[in-house]
């Protein structure tokens, strides 16, 4: 079977999804190839409010609005961040990325279940896949490759897998925090953080560190330090480390996860995917793939660049953890933090601010 579209895209979250959308949008003839539309993505759910009203999801999706952020320090201290004129919104994730897709599918995008095996890059790309079990040519002039930290069409191009953190979660019933809680300490989340999620149902709780094999008992530990109940549906899964380095290869661009477009110190990754596939789709609209690098950068690359310095300073070690919890009693701190991470700060006052009151810690 050999299929035609200007766009192809591979992997339909957040990323893929936005990005179709924006282009069936735009009268361009789009396929959106999905390995498993059941999956669904381990995740804490966290979503900033203003991806709502900027993406036009409906709110209804909202499970848990949170309006306080706890930190703890690797020796206990509790910090509570007020988010004053704001909250953090809770999604399943899995029937958030179904609505997304629902809104492409729509809009006149193809979605079709099938696996990317191959890309044969010519005149234009030919995509070898196996749908359903048949064997499946899809011809196109771009590829948008959103199909995460495990991308397929990053292997067939012979680009290196993302460096990643690996993380373990697990759904805990019985347990109904009123806010997000991380938690800091070399016991059991060495250069990463410990979380308590608020979920649909009781709370995510997991923890994340780069050695695989220690992953379990790191989250033993921390759930002893919880004082938390071991949970259902384990899950481990890899969270992609930014650098910055992969926009696109010719006509193929990565956006989201392939990109390792995780904002650094904090994770958070559904936003700068969808913003990601919003950008992917414009270059593709322009007509000139390699306008997708300037535009990200323009946007985005002294927010990662700072947060990554912050995550290499911060995360070391238990004494510099300790700091970064500290420093969150001051209320200019909470504040710049608030206007970074959810209002996602448009100007570059916030980046300036923030630069200003961690500077000290970025030589």
């Amino acid at each position: 079977m050999r299929l035609h579209a200007k766009v192809l895209i591979v992997g339909s979250g957040p990323s893929g999804s936005t990005a179709a959308r924006i282009l069936a949008g735009n009268k361009i003839d789009v396929i959106l190839l999905e390995k498993n539309l059941s999956f669904v993505k381990p995740c804490g759910g966290g979503v900033s409010p203003s991806a709502f009203d900027e993406f036009n999801i409906p709110k209804t999706l909202i499970k848990k609005e949170v309006h306080c952020i706890r930190l703890v320090s690797p020796k206990g201290e509790k910090i509570d961040v007020e988010l004053r004129g704001g909250n953090l919104a809770i999604v399943k994730r899995g029937e958030f990325d179904k609505v997304l897709r629902n809104a492409a599918e729509k809009e006149g995008v193809k979605v079709i279940e099938g696996e990317c095996i191959r890309v044969i890059e010519d005149t234009k790309y030919k995509v070898e896949a196996s749908v359903g079990g048949v064997e499946t040519q899809i011809i196109s002039e771009y590829i948008i490759a959103s199909d995460g930290v495990n991308s397929r069409v990053r292997t067939a191009l012979g680009i290196k897998p993302s460096q990643s953190i690996f993380t373990v979660s697990e759904l805990i019933q019985g347990v109904e925090p009123e806010f997000c809680e991380f938690w800091f300490g070399s016991s059991h989340a060495p250069g990463f953080y410990s979380w308590i999620f608020p979920a649909a149902e009781g709370v995510s709780a997991g923890t994340g560190c780069v050695l695989q094999g220690k992953i379990n008992s790191l989250f033993k530990t921390f759930k002893e330090r919880r004082g938390i109940m071991s949970g259902k549906q384990r899950r481990v899964y890899r969270i992609p480390l930014w650098k910055g380095d992969l926009f696109n290869k010719g006509k193929v661009i990565f956006a989201g996860d392939s990109a390792g477009q995780v904002l650094p110190l904090t994770y958070e990754g559904i936003y700068y995917a969808m913003k990601a596939g919003e950008l992917a789709a414009r270059a593709v609209i322009e007509g000139k793939a390699g306008n997708y690098k300037k535009m990200w950068k323009d946007r985005f690359q002294r927010r990662f660049s700072l947060m990554d310095k912050l995550r290499r300073y911060f995360f070391k070690d238990d004494a510099s953890a300790e700091k970064f919890v500290a420093l969150h009693k001051r209320s200019e701190v909470q504040e710049a933090s608030i206007r970074l991470w959810l209002r996602k700060d448009r100007n570059s006052l916030g980046i300036k601010e923030y630069i200003k009151l961690f500077g000290k810690f970025l030589s």
